[in-house]
């Protein structure tokens, strides 16, 4: 059995609970799932989620429960590390889940008796696809080179008094 499906949820049980009871009736069956969804905030320390996720799933049923495979797509954004420029990206994570009704593994999200609940796989896929450190472009050399440059002149270390309390420190030679 294979279907393609625009899943539409009417938010009683969440924004991304799928029924799967026909799936997990028939090992080796499977169903094609394509679903955009709006999350709350997901979020690392320099980038955010922003706007719908698209995800498309191929939910197949086997003996331990439902594998998902396929792909989530959302927009992001976030500041420049160097410049602070906002910028603005599309992140895509490839997925390969499986959903169990065992809760003896972390490795696996929790199968309902007849349906799964996408928002914990879609969350976690997400926050890994989101970058640590963003940047506007991989050669941004920050903000205006000339205004702001990295080696400032130091002082005349001539004019600069030194502490006497270190003054047995200039006579130590190290070899």
């Amino acid at each position: 059995m294979s279907s393609r499906t625009e899943w539409r949820n009417s938010g009683r049980n969440g924004p991304m609970v799928v029924p799967v009871a026909e799936l997990l009736r028939r090992p080796g069956s499977y169903r094609l799932l394509s679903l955009r969804a709006e999350l709350e905030s997901i979020a690392n320390s320099d980038a955010t989620i922003c706007g719908p996720v698209d995800i498309e799933l191929r939910l197949e049923s086997n003996f331990s429960g439902i594998e998902a495979t396929g792909s989530i797509t959302a927009g992001w954004s976030g500041l420049c590390r160097r410049c602070l420029a906002p910028i603005e990206h599309t992140a895509t994570q490839e997925v390969r889940e499986q959903f169990s009704s065992a809760n003896s593994t972390d490795e696996t999200y929790r199968l309902g008796e007849a349906e799964v609940d996408l928002a914990p796989m879609v969350r976690d896929c997400l926050v890994l696809a989101l970058p640590i450190a963003p940047l506007c472009s991989p050669d941004c050399v920050g903000p205006a080179p000339d205004s702001y440059p990295m080696n400032q002149p130091q002082p005349n270390s001539a004019l600069v008094e030194r502490d006497s309390r270190w003054a047995a420190l200039d006579a130590l030679r190290l070899s």
